[in-house]
């Protein structure tokens, strides 16, 4: 039987969840089988209910007032949760997007995501022996033409191909399961 492999990024104020930074931006898109199923996506703006540092801004170009009158956490986070369902979840770095919505759980009152999870990270470390490994990088280097722009859905839709494209260069996406890992918040 095939899996479901949801992969996920975040835009958010900072890279502190545990000091206050929130989530301002979620996209996930399912890749089932060897096809990205970008009409079956997610994707989300967040009132983080705080303010956007500049410097943060210049990286994602988020401002404010643009979030400022996109639905909270509170209402986002259940809808999201109820979308992951039992996927394993695939992400760049996707531990810090788990922190972050472990935080969002906590918040919202809603149970925790408790599913398995993939780095592309990790994998990555399998197929390239020397670094760097950021996702543009990555991305370069397996001749994926799009590019990030730290704006959750074009991040999450070139982490979908350097996912399939690492799992061709291991063998099939069959084998990513031995790069699973249960996350325990």
């Amino acid at each position: 039987m095939k899996k479901i492999y949801l992969v996920i990024d975040t835009e958010t104020t900072g890279s502190s969840p545990l000091e206050g930074d929130r989530i301002l931006e979620i996209a996930a898109i399912p890749v089932y089988g060897n096809k990205i199923l970008h009409n079956l996506s997610f994707q989300s703006l967040v009132n983080p209910l705080v303010m956007i540092p500049a410097q943060i801004t210049g990286i994602h170009g988020l401002k404010n007032e643009d979030v400022l009158d996109e639905p909270t956490m509170a209402e986002v986070f259940p809808r999201f949760r109820n979308y992951v369902g039992g996927a394993t979840i695939v992400g760049h770095n996707i531990v810090n997007d788990m922190t972050f919505f472990d935080i969002a759980s906590k918040e919202t009152g809603i149970l925790p995501l408790a599913n398995n999870y993939i780095d592309t990270i990790d994998i990555a470390h399998e197929v390239f022996s020397e670094g760097p490994y950021g996702l543009k990088s990555i991305a370069k280097r397996l001749r994926i033409r799009d590019v990030p722009t730290h704006r959750a859905m074009d991040d999450a839709r070139v982490t979908a191909k350097v996912f399939l494209a690492l799992a061709r260069r291991l063998g099939g996406i069959s084998q990513m399961v031995k790069y699973e890992k249960k996350w325990r918040g």
